[in-house]
């Protein structure tokens, strides 16, 4: 092949791989929240739900007492409990979604629940074996809070009407009833926690979205706190009860409902003036 064609061939392949790389980026997706005026920026959404007292997967022995020679030893068996959750809110999105798409701000009734039990053993004697004393208890609880947040949600669209959402936020959560009930010794009872009235956290939330209509999103999520404000942080944004710490997980679908701006959706009727009444139409459609 001569140099003549070896650069024909090189140029005809340059060609044709950016076509081919036009064709590609040039294809633009449709918009989930669309930014052309063809609806309002901020609407409503309502995001039922469900949470979840995630503990850790094995048991602990802990030492929980030692003088002299008496040594206490516990086990904790932490137990997650399901609870209900709602949400409502409102969104709004950004005039140009290339960090943010939208921002949410809410408010959310919150139930926590979970259970533990425990068994120990008291050991008495020079060699912690002398004698022996098993004890044995448990308890549960069952939380309910007011929650105010506020998220700043991503879209990574995967489809044409699908969509990975990723959401950073923070929420302040109010205690407006608390039932907590636990049997135990006075050590067990002297060495529990649990959170204050008032609680301040950081989240993350991933959820998977479709665009089922040109007005309805649905986005199943998954959420749970990653830093404790108040009360100090036990471990990215886990909380305890009793003696144990706990994971809330919050499972949530949500509903969000864009609108069309004022008058897109029902336009006015016309009114015709007193010489458009008077217009005479041949019967065969025909208007002069």
């Amino acid at each position: 092949m001569t140099a003549r064609g070896i650069a024909t061939l090189l140029l005809l392949l340059v060609n044709l791989g950016t076509t081919e790389a036009q064709r590609i980026f040039e294809r633009k997706r449709p918009e989930i929240i669309p930014t052309d005026g063809k609806m309002r920026r901020g609407g409503l959404y309502v995001s039922p739900g469900a949470t979840y007292t995630l503990t850790r997967f094995n048991d602990r022995e802990e030492e929980l007492f030692r003088a002299g020679d008496t040594l206490y030893n516990v086990t904790f068996d932490p137990t997650g409990r399901f609870g209900a959750y709602l949400e409502v809110g409102w969104f709004h999105a950004a005039r140009d979604p290339v960090i943010l798409d939208y921002w949410d701000v809410g408010l959310a009734y919150k139930q926590l629940n979970g259970l533990q039990a425990h068994n120990g053993l008291v050991r008495f004697g020079p060699n912690e074996t002398d004698s022996v004393l098993p004890t044995s208890g448990e308890g549960s609880f069952r939380d309910q809070y007011l929650t105010l947040h506020v998220n700043a949600n991503k879209f990574v669209q995967s489809g044409d009407y699908q969509f990975v959402q990723f959401s950073l936020g923070l929420n302040a959560d109010l205690d407006i009833g608390s039932s907590r009930t636990y049997a135990g010794d006075a050590f067990v009872l002297a060495d529990q926690s649990v959170p204050p009235n008032l609680i301040a956290q950081a989240h993350v939330k991933v959820g998977y979205g479709f665009k089922l209509n040109q007005r309805l999103l649905l986005i199943p999520a998954l959420e749970t706190p990653i830093f404790s404000a108040v009360p100090s942080d036990q471990g990215f944004g886990r909380l305890q009860w009793f003696n144990s710490t706990y994971r809330p997980i919050i499972l949530s679908v949500r509903f969000l409902f864009l609108r069309y701006p004022k008058g897109f959706d029902c336009p006015p009727a016309i009114k015709h003036n007193s010489f458009e009444k008077s217009k005479q139409y041949k019967p065969d459609g025909y208007h002069p």
